[in-house]
């Protein structure tokens, strides 16, 4: 569990911690346990207003995997919130089935785009390029699809 008060990003026991914001569930569930057995630690949240909810609770992730599709608010909506906003603003992957031009994702300071479906080796590599003390906003970032930049 997260100390509400830091704004490391990190766990109690120090490891890079990620927010899931996706709606399928199944695919949820999947990610987190893949995420958690790489030492992942993966809150999901399963709209972008409980996302929201949960930064404006105190979580300060290392890394948020966005879906942009989301019953009620867009993912979209979460990175224009106050709560992201407060909790530092932290790195944003958008994984989507939906194609997303890079000029949306670069408006948005958006990190990188993972699409769907995507390999599990592709998903820890990017948790592992971001979370981990990954690149920072001022480096020059492709936001082509990872799959193709991380092999």
């Amino acid at each position: 569990m997260p100390d509400p008060k830091s704004n490391t990003g990190r766990s109690s026991t120090g490891e890079a911690e990620i927010l899931l914001v996706e709606d399928d569930s199944p695919l949820a569930g999947l990610v987190a346990r893949h995420l958690e057995a790489h030492g992942f630690p993966t809150r999901i949240a399963q709209s972008a207003e409980d996302g929201q909810r949960q930064l404006g609770e105190g979580l300060r992730p290392a890394l948020v995997l966005l879906d942009i599709n989301l019953p009620g608010d867009t993912g979209w909506s979460l990175l224009r919130s106050t709560e992201y906003e407060a909790a530092g603003s932290p790195p944003v992957v958008v994984v989507s089935a939906t194609r997303i031009p890079s000029s949306k994702l670069h408006s948005f300071g958006v990190r990188g785009y993972l699409p769907k479906p995507f390999a599990m080796d592709t998903l820890i590599e990017t948790a592992r390029r971001y979370a981990s003390d990954g690149p920072s906003v001022t480096e020059d970032l492709s936001i082509e699809p990872l799959e193709e930049t991380i092999r």
